[in-house]
């Protein structure tokens, strides 16, 4: 493989540059790393001489589909075949390499889309070739082509001249007409992995005596998300960046990206809830230059791999990207995957604001301290604070249940054993009216709710909220945390998580523009009512436990005594352990 920098002789002066992705350039289907079940097909059906008049190459960018499009070119006009793989020594080989061969035309879609240049092509392809057996159509992009320009290609795609031989390459295999689609053999390309990457880029490294670190191997690797040539081009300027010699300080300078170890260190600071520690590290960063969006999405990413780690361990991509680093692991010790997924939901949701914030670092700002407070919205209690809340959740629960068992038997000893079941009833539900379940507006809710209303409401929500964002992007950024609960025929009643997103929907400005989508959106008038996500629920786990105590006291007994006695009836519907009578 020449080096790519080529030199003169007096003086070795260089004269000219080759980007590493071009010297690199696979010459053979062995070199084509990470896409065996192409190659392997495409080398038997040549070895047998079974090939198809039209392939269709998809897959991300930089997987080598145009590479491979060559390759088959190559292959199948080399002197010494058709054969499984090109000589790369003979005058075919030698031009095609050198894009000088007129018998294989490589066409950009994106530039020539239109009709008139592929009936140009439909025209040309008549012709026999002039200097090898076949005549090699590598459209790129296809998918960029015209409505009328794939209409005009199908009828020669369809039966074209036995010479002729189409390959055609795309990123967007879902935009091609499925008539196109199914004129051709189709092969997919799959992303590079991190070991793929990596084996490639330090032999490279090695063959053009370039010093390298591991880690700025590495952070090049996840730069290019799968994409060969992303790495390649990444390298290339690091080398120009850093006078030959790559570590990780410099790629993160040419990338504008941050330092897993920093990341790191800010999932510590928000486990930890230390908000100063962590907005003293994104100021630092932000004064460094980085920008706020960069830093959202790397971190996306790095939750993203601690969230498969904590699911998956085993998983080979997270082996290769988390290998031999302790730190990940006792991170993910830390935190659960649950906590991961409303992590990843927050940097999602801010991420997507900050597409049209005016201020991006003062909503990175929010996100973090957010992230950091002890509320419902910080996601990391550890395992064991986790469980102590549930039991005690539990405990008071079960203490509530006791006492209305309590209750109910001091309204039975009260009340006296020869009063009618009906005068029973109705002190039972004397009792449990005087008992407190929420504000009137919630009961309100909770008593006459029209399920109707509420499902109608839900399919709506989507357009009424793309609605206040096309009215007023500010009011969107609040009200997309609130959640619909539930509806009467005039007012509907939206829980929210957050205490400020709440508030703020509530300002009369912000409540009276939704009020007014909702209206234009269902066809009726709404009135807005707000509340928080636990006391909504905390709500209505009340008022379902009482409606379930009437249910017991109103029930006609079946037989004597027994069944009318709310001592047995607790004892039916709780279980004996969970009940204690005393006189």
């Amino acid at each position: 493989m020449p080096s790519a920098c080529e030199t003169e002789e007096n003086g070795g002066v260089p004269v000219s540059y080759r980007a590493l992705y071009r010297v690199w350039r696979p010459q053979t289907f062995e070199d084509l790393i990470g896409q065996e079940h192409v190659t392997t097909t495409l080398k038997n059906a040549l070895s047998e001489g079974h090939f198809s008049h039209a392939y269709l190459f998809s897959g991300p960018r930089g997987t080598g589909k145009t590479s491979a499009a060559k390759l088959l070119a190559k292959a199948v006009n080399c002197l010494k075949g058709p054969a499984p793989e090109p000589c790369n020594q003979c005058e075919a080989c030698r031009k095609i390499t050198e894009g000088s061969l007129m018998d294989v035309v490589e066409i950009d879609a994106a530039s020539n889309r239109g009709v008139d240049e592929i009936r140009d092509l439909r025209d040309k392809v008549k012709y026999a070739p002039s200097e090898v057996r076949y005549k090699v159509y590598i459209v790129d992009e296809v998918h960029m082509l015209t409505t009328e320009a794939f209409n005009a290609l199908l009828k020669t795609l369809e039966e074209p001249p036995e010479h002729v031989l189409f390959i055609l390459a795309t990123t967007e295999p879902h935009k091609l007409p499925s008539t196109i689609v199914s004129r051709c053999q189709r092969f997919s390309f799959r992303r590079h992995t991190m070991g793929n990457l990596l084996n490639h880029l330090r032999k490279i490294c090695r063959s053009e005596g370039i010093e390298a670190e591991d880690a700025a191997l590495a952070a090049i690797a996840r730069s290019a998300d799968g994409g060969m040539r992303d790495a390649l081009s990444l390298l290339d300027q690091v080398l120009a960046f850093s006078d030959r010699h790559v570590d990780e300080a410099s790629v993160l300078a040419v990338t504008g990206s941050v330092s897993r170890s920093t990341l790191g260190q800010l999932m510590e600071f928000c486990i930890n809830r230390d908000a100063a520690a962590a907005l003293e590290t994104v100021d630092e960063l932000l004064m460094d230059g980085l920008e706020p969006e960069r830093l959202v999405h790397d971190w996306i990413h790095l939750s993203r791999d601690l969230l498969l780690l904590v699911a998956a361990p085993n998983l080979e991509e997270i082996r290769e990207r988390m290998a031999g680093e302790k730190r990940w692991l006792e991170l993910a010790e830390q935190t659960s995957a649950e906590d991961l997924e409303t992590v990843l939901d927050i940097l999602i949701r801010t991420q997507q604001q900050m597409k049209w914030a005016p201020h991006p670092r003062i909503l990175l700002e929010m996100t973090l301290v957010r992230l950091c407070q002890e509320s419902e919205a910080a996601p990391y209690p550890s395992p064991e604070v986790r469980d102590e809340k549930k039991i005690l959740h539990l405990e008071e629960q079960l203490k509530k249940l006791e006492n209305k068992v309590e209750e109910l038997r001091r309204t039975r000893i009260s009340a006296g054993r020869n009063v009618s079941p009906e005068n029973k009833v109705e002190k039972t539900e004397g009792s449990a009216d005087r008992r407190p379940v929420g504000s009137p507006r919630l009961e309100t809710f909770l008593k006459k709710g029209s399920k109707e209303r509420l499902q109608q409401v839900i399919r709506n929500w989507p357009e009424v909220l793309a609605e206040v964002k096309e009215k007023k992007i500010t009011v969107h950024a609040w009200l997309i945390d609130g959640e619909p609960v539930a509806a009467t025929e005039d007012s509907v009643l939206i829980s929210f998580k957050n205490s400020i997103h709440r508030e703020t929907t509530e300002k009369k400005p912000n409540k009276t523009l939704i009020e007014q989508v909702i209206k234009d959106v269902l066809g009726t008038p709404l009135v807005l009512h707000t509340v928080m996500r636990a006391e909504w629920e905390r709500c209505r786990a009340e008022t379902e436990t009482s409606a379930a105590l009437e249910k017991t006291a109103k029930e006609e007994p079946a037989k004597g005594r027994s069944s009318d006695d709310p001592v047995e009836r607790a004892v039916e519907l709780f279980g004996e352990d969970m009940v204690e009578i005393s006189d």
